[in-house]
This record gives structure tokens, C-alpha cells and sequence, in this order.
């Protein structure tokens, strides 16, 4: 009996989840151009302000500078949860999109101090593309449907500052709202 119960203690942990995302990506400036770019995400997180959610789906749990990582936000996860599941979602960069997301890759590019102070990180912000929630976490709606599942659709991403940067992916994530402690950032 304790040792089920420390088997399953042992087996939730924060940041877990199922996805894989991929796609072509190109940065020329970082060397960067490849026709078939894994995401491979081992770690997610939601973050609920209101009524958004903040999602963040990467490779690895450090913090963004020195990770490949997608962060998608839910202007209004209370309309996604009542009328908008299993429907493509539209993304955009307009302020008022119901979505928006952005495409980090400061692993695959590094840039900072102290070694690439004079690299740009490479950060790209979604232009179209859309995303099909299966589930969705609102907790003024239903605090106790915790799921956080969805697919993305050719979503297309770009540098409006270095143009010659680009990425389209699709791909799947599944994972669990969970509160508690936030894992520490230091």
C-alpha cells in the first residue's frame, strides 16, 4: 500500500504533459535551416489571469532565454471553453485575437551575455495558422475539467524585424492544469 501510494505520488510532477510539435524553421543568421524542426516538449505550464490563460509548452523546464519553446495565450478562455471546442481558432498577432502565440528558440540560437551578445534571439511571433482545442481549462466555468489539449494548424511564424526568419508547425499537446507552488525560475 505505501508503495503504491509513493509510486503514484512519484509519478505527478510539475510540468508534465504529452506533445509533439514540428515543422520547418529558418534562421540564417543562426545557422538555422531545417526542413524537419522537433520541438519534442517535455515541459508545460498554465498560467490563469482572469479570464486568460497563458500556455507554455517546451523542450525542457529552464527558464525561456536558454529554451526551444512555444507560448500560446487565450485571451478568453471562457468563450474557448463554451463555444469554441473541437472549431479552428484563428491565430493572430492583433492585440485583440482570441489567440496569439510565439515561437522561441534561444536553445537552438543562443544569444546574450556573455558568449552571443551580439546575437538576436531568435523569437518569432505567430502570423496564421490556428489552433483545435479538444479541452480547455476555465475555472470560472468548470474549475475541476483540468485538461489542457490541442492541435496546431500550419501555424506560421515570423521576425517582423529580421524577416529572413521563419518557422511553420503543426503537432499536438495534452497535459493537466495544476495548481499549487510555481516551479521556481532560479
Amino acid at each position: 500500500m505505501i508503495a503504491s501510494a509513493l509510486a503514484f505520488g512519484l509519478g505527478c510532477s510539475v510540468g508534465g504533459g504529452e506533445g509533439s510539435l514540428g515543422g520547418a524553421v529558418s534562421a540564417p543568421d543562426c545557422d538555422v535551416d531545417v526542413a524537419d524542426y522537433q520541438l519534442t516538449p517535455s515541459f508545460f505550464s498554465g498560467e490563469v489571469t482572469g479570464a486568460q490563460l497563458d500556455l507554455r509548452i517546451q523542450r525542457g523546464s529552464a527558464i525561456e532565454s536558454d529554451a526551444d519553446g512555444l507560448m500560446v495565450q487565450i485571451l478568453d478562455v471562457n468563450e474557448v471553453f463554451q463555444s469554441r471546442i473541437g472549431i479552428p481558432i484563428p491565430i493572430s498577432p492583433s492585440e485583440r485575437a482570441l489567440l496569439r502565440a510565439v515561437l522561441y528558440l534561444n536553445e537552438t540560437c543562443k544569444a546574450g551575455f556573455p558568449d552571443f551578445f551580439d546575437q538576436r534571439p531568435l523569437i518569432m511571433e505567430a502570423q496564421s495558422g490556428a489552433i483545435v482545442f479538444s479541452a480547455v481549462y476555465a475555472p470560472d466555468l468548470d474549475a475541476g475539467a483540468t485538461l489542457i489539449a490541442g492541435e496546431l494548424v500550419d501555424v506560421r511564424f515570423s521576425d517582423h524585424e529580421q524577416p529572413d526568419r521563419s518557422a511553420a508547425l503543426s503537432g499536438t499537446f495534452s497535459f493537466f492544469y495544476q495548481r499549487g507552488s510555481p516551479a521556481q525560475r532560479f
